[in-house]
C-alpha cells in the first residue's frame, strides 16, 4: 500500500517536504563513519580493533540509511520490512561498541570465549523477537509510521542494551584507567569521551524522540536527528587518536589525508543544501573541522620529527649498548683467562714458600724467613684477589654452577671461626662465635660457597678492625623459617652512602684505605651474588665512620629442620 498524503521521492532519498536537518544530520554521519571505517581496516586488515570500528560503522550508516527510508519513503510494506531491523542494528552498535572497548583496553588482544557468549545472549531476544508482533504490531496508513503499533517492553529491552554499554564501557575505562601508563591514559580519556558522547546522545535522543512521538506528545519524531552527531564526533575523537598516538596502526601521512577527506566531506555538503540555515550550518561545520584538522596536521607534524629524533637516538644507543656489551664480555674473558694463566704460578710460588718456611730446604735465618713470611702473606692476597676476578668473571658470563647440599649454617660458621681465630689473635683481636638458634640452623646450600662467603666476611672484619672484638652469631627464626648469621666488628665503620654501596663492583669504603690497601672491592659484590643465586639475603649496617661494621647473612630454613628434636 502507498501513503497517499505524501510525495514520492526523488532519486529514492530525496524529498522537498521533509525538515532541512534529515539529510545534514544523516548522510554526514553515515558516510564519515564508513569513510573512516574503511580507511581504517584498509590500513591494516588483520587488526581485530580495526575490523571491530569498521562494524560499528556499518551498523550505524545502515541504521542511517534505515531511518532514511523511513522518513522519505511512501510504499508501506517496505517502510514496515525495514522498520524492524532498527532494534537489531541499535542492539548490534551496543554489543559491538562494548567488544570495541575490550579489544582497544587491552591493546588488539580478543575477548574470552566466556564474554562472547554473554554478548550473544544479549543479542539473542532482539534476534529472535525483532520480526514478530513484540517488535511491530501494525502500521498507520494515514501517517505513513508504526510509532503506536511498536512493543513498549521490547523496545526498553534494546534501549537498555545502549545502556548496559555505557555503563559497562564506564567501568572497564575506569579500571584500566588507574593502572594505565601516562601515555596510554589519555587515549582513554579521548575514548571514553567519543564513545560514551555517541552512545549516549545516539540511544537517548533516539528513544525519547520515537517514544513521545508514540504517545502523541510530539507531532514527529524529528528530534531523533540530533542523535545522529554524536557519530560524528566519535569519529573526530578517533582521527585525534590516529593523529596524536599513531592508535590502530595507521600512519602519519594517512592520518593527514584522513583529516583532508573529512573535509572534503563537510564541504560536499553544499551540493544538496539549499536554504540559508542549511548554508550556515555546513559552513559553521567546515570551519570547525578545518581549524581542528589544521592544529592536528601541525601537532602531529611536530610529534613525527621528535619522534623521530627520538628513534635515531635510541638506534644510536642500541648500538653503542651492543658495542659495550661487546667490550664487557671481552673484558670478562680477557679477565678469566689472564685469572687462569696467573693462579698456577701463584699456587707453585705459595706451594715453594711453605715449603721454604718449614725448612724443606734447610735452615734460613730468621730475616730470611720474615722476608719469606711476607711474601707468603703477599702470595696469598694476590691468590684470593685472582679468585675474585675468576668468580667474577663467571658470574658475568652466567658460568658459575652451584652444588646444593643440606648442612648446618651453624656449624660451618663454627669450623670457621676457629679456624681464623688464630689469624685474630696475631693482630691483637678477639674472635668469637655465639649461638642464639633454637633449631640445627640447616640450609639448603652450597656448602663450598656459603663457607668461602662466611670467611671472607670474617677475614673483612679482622683487616679492617684494628682493636676490639668480632663476634660471629647465627640465629634463628622458627617463625618465619630464617636462619641468620651475622659478623659483628669494632672497626672503621661506614658512612650511609657506603653501606648503600658497598655490595656493588669495585667499591670501597671511603676510610677503608687506610685500614687495609690490598683490597680490590670485589669480594663483597661476589658475596652478594652468590648468596642472591642461593635464595639468601646480605646486607650490611653501620652506624657511621669509626663505629664498626655488621654484615648479615639471611637463608631460608630447610624444611623439617626447624626443631633439633626432629
Amino acid at each position: 500500500m502507498i501513503c497517499y498524503w505524501f510525495l514520492e521521492p526523488t532519486y529514492f532519498f530525496f524529498a522537498s517536504d521533509l525538515p532541512e536537518l534529515l539529510y545534514y544530520s544523516h548522510i554526514p554521519a553515515a558516510v564519515i563513519a564508513l569513510l573512516v571505517g574503511l580507511f581504517i581496516f584498509l590500513n591494516n586488515r588483520h587488526s581485530l580493533l580495526n575490523k571491530l570500528l569498521l562494524a560499528i560503522a556499518i551498523s550505524f550508516s545502515l541504521l542511517a540509511l534505515i531511518n532514511l527510508i523511513t522518513w522519505t519513503n511512501i510504499h508501506s510494506d517496505f517502510i514496515l520490512f525495514v522498520w524492524t531491523f532498527f532494534s537489531v542494528l541499535l542492539a548490534l552498535i551496543s554489543i559491538l561498541s562494548i567488544y570495541f572497548i575490550y579489544v582497544f583496553l587491552n591493546k588488539g588482544e580478543d575477548v574470552s570465549g566466556k564474554i562472547k557468549i554473554i554478548f550473544l545472549l544479549l543479542l539473542a531476544p532482539v534476534f529472535l523477537l525483532a520480526h514478530t508482533n513484540l517488535s511491530l504490531g501494525g502500521f498507520d496508513i494515514g501517517e505513513c509510521d508504526a510509532f503506536i503499533y511498536e512493543g513498549l517492553p521490547f523496545k526498553i529491552y534494546y534501549t537498555m542494551l545502549g545502556v548496559l554499554a555505557m555503563i559497562w564501557i564506564l567501568i572497564l575505562l575506569i579500571k584500566n584507567y588507574r593502572i594505565a601508563k601516562p601515555e596510554f591514559k589519555k587515549q582513554i580519556v579521548l575514548m571514553g569521551i567519543g564513545i560514551e558522547f555517541f552512545l549516549f546522545s545516539f540511544f537517548s535522543i533516539f528513544f525519547l524522540a520515537t517514544y513521545y512521538t508514540g504517545l502523541g506528545f510530539l507531532a514527529d519524531s524529528r528530534l531523533e536527528f540530533y542523535g545522529f552527531f554524536g557519530m560524528t564526533f566519535f569519529m573526530i575523537m578517533i582521527a585525534i587518536l590516529i593523529v596524536r598516538f599513531k592508535t590502530f596502526n595507521v600512519g602519519a601521512l594517512a592520518s593527514n589525508a584522513l583529516v583532508v577527506a573529512l573535509l572534503i566531506l563537510v564541504g560536499s555538503q553544499y551540493t544538496y543544501t539549499d536554504t540559508t540555515t542549511g548554508f550556515v550550518l555546513v559552513t559553521i561545520t567546515l570551519v570547525l573541522t578545518a581549524t581542528v584538522g589544521w592544529i592536528l596536521i601541525k601537532n602531529v607534524k611536530k610529534e613525527i620529527e621528535q619522534r623521530e629524533e627520538i628513534e635515531k637516538l635510541a638506534t644510536q644507543l642500541k648500538s653503542a649498548n651492543e658495542h659495550l656489551k661487546e667490550l664487557d664480555k671481552m673484558k670478562s674473558e680477557f679477565v678469566s683467562i689472564a685469572s687462569h694463566q696467573l693462579r698456577s704460578p701463584i699456587t707453585s710460588i705459595r706451594g715453594y714458600v711453605s715449603m721454604l718456611i718449614e725448612g724443606s730446604y734447610g735452615k734460613f735465618p730468621d730475616k730470611a724467613r720474615d722476608v719469606l713470611k711476607k711474601i707468603s702473606e703477599s702470595s696469598k692476597y694476590m691468590a684470593l684477589s685472582i679468585e675474585d676476578y675468576l668468580n667474577v668473571s663467571r658470574i658475568e658470563a652466567g658460568n658459575m654452577k652451584y652444588e646444593y647440599s643440606d648442612f648446618s649454617l651453624k656449624d660451618e660458621a663454627v669450623k670457621i671461626t676457629d679456624e681464623l681465630r688464630q689469624v685474630a689473635m696475631q693482630k691483637g683481636l678477639v674472635l668469637v662465635f655465639r649461638s642464639d638458634c633454637e633449631g640445627t640452623a640447616s640450609i639448603h646450600a652450597d656448602i663450598g660457597k656459603t663457607r668461602q662467603i662466611i670467611m671472607n666476611l670474617v677475614d673483612n672484619s679482622i683487616k679492617y678492625t684494628q682493636k676490639g672484638t668480632i663476634t660471629v652469631v647465627t640465629k634463628d627464626d622458627l617463625k618465619k623459617k630464617k636462619v641468620r648469621l651475622t659478623i659483628q666488628d669494632t672497626g672503621v665503620g661506614m658512612d650511609k652512602e657506603a653501606v648503600e654501596d658497598i655490595f656493588d663492583k669495585f667499591v670501597r669504603a671511603k676510610n677503608a684505605n687506610q685500614i687495609n690497601v690490598t683490597g680490590t672491592g670485589l669480594g663483597l659484590f661476589v658475596a652478594k651474588k652468590m648468596v642472591t643465586a642461593m635464595k639468601g639475603k646480605i646486607w650490611a649496617e653501620s652506624e657511621g665512620e669509626g663505629k664498626g661494621s655488621s654484615f648479615h647473612i639471611e637463608f631460608p630454613m630447610l624444611k623439617g629442620k626447624a626443631n633439633p628434636n626432629n
